[in-house]
């Protein structure tokens, strides 16, 4: 699961750079996961509720 590999990463790997540089740092690519899951959520519920209507 994609929270148990966030939590067994080192504060050192999170703060690394990701596999390129162009990329920024783990800690940055988790923190867009997150946003990017947020949004998607956000999309799912207004369909829903333009479903239900």
């Amino acid at each position: 699961m994609f929270i148990e590999l966030v939590e067994n990463m080192t504060e050192e790997k999170i703060v690394s750079d990701f596999s390129d540089k162009d990329y920024g740092s783990y800690y940055r690519n988790i923190d867009v996961i997150i946003e990017h899951t947020y949004y998607h959520l956000g999309q799912i519920i207004l369909i829903k509720k333009a479903l239900n209507k």
